[in-house]
């Protein structure tokens, strides 16, 4: 029991000192820094690409590479990538004058001199500023700086119209009201109460007449 106990221990002892060394194994060669750093922007071109890497490169021809494409994407490196005598974590690529200013591309591969396994990445890099202008709209430029396709194009505004306005039905137009008109017939009714005192005299003057008479 005991002897299996100490089998057991040093199997373990082994394991535990063998990770570090197979963690770097599965690593490989991976992409430590760069100048240019990925992603920079940079107001000056660079004259050439550095590349560390966590695992020095095995020298074997075309094994390590650095290609450069530029904004056109077209090739911009220059000759060959080196891995530094000093440093063999370094590769260096030399790249071409008078770059222009857009995004660059860094496309790289390395080949591990610890577990001999390569890998392949890439990262960029900006010359300048990259980002597109603001564009103006035509409404927004001064004539001067219109195009005469765009003096041409752009429509003139229609001018305003007012909306129809409903006018109201002409309405007929009515007489005044000057009260009831009066009939030419004769009218039936009782005679005017103004008259009646004369009508009362004069009959009492014929009854007056008759008694004398009689």
């Amino acid at each position: 029991m005991r002897s299996l106990t100490i089998v057991l221990l040093a199997g373990l002892l082994t394991l535990l000192a063998a990770l570090p060394l197979t963690a770097k194994v599965l690593l490989h060669a991976d992409y430590a820094r760069s100048e240019p750093a990925a992603d920079e922007v940079l107001a000056v071109p660079p004259t050439q690409v550095k590349v560390w890497f966590t695992q020095e490169l095995f020298r074997r021809e075309g094994e390590n590479f650095l290609h450069v494409t530029g904004p056109d994407g077209a090739r911009v490196d220059v000759g060959e990538a080196v891995v530094d005598d000093d440093d063999r974590r370094l590769l260096t690529v030399a790249l071409a004058g008078d770059l222009p200013e857009g995004t660059y591309r860094v496309e790289w591969r390395a080949l591990s001199a610890d577990d001999g396994h390569a890998k392949e990445d890439e990262f960029v890099f900006v010359v300048g500023d990259a980002s597109p202008p603001a564009q103006e709209s035509p409404a927004q430029q001064t004539p001067a700086q219109q195009t005469p396709a765009q003096q041409t194009s752009v429509p003139e505004a229609p001018a305003a119209t007012q909306p129809p306005v409903d006018t109201p039905a002409a309405q007929p137009t009515l007489a005044p009201d000057t009260g009831p008109t009066p009939s030419s017939a004769p009218s039936r009714g009782l005679p005017c109460l103004g008259a009646s005192p004369l009508l009362l005299m004069a009959v009492g003057a014929v009854l007056a007449r008759k008694r004398r008479t009689n």
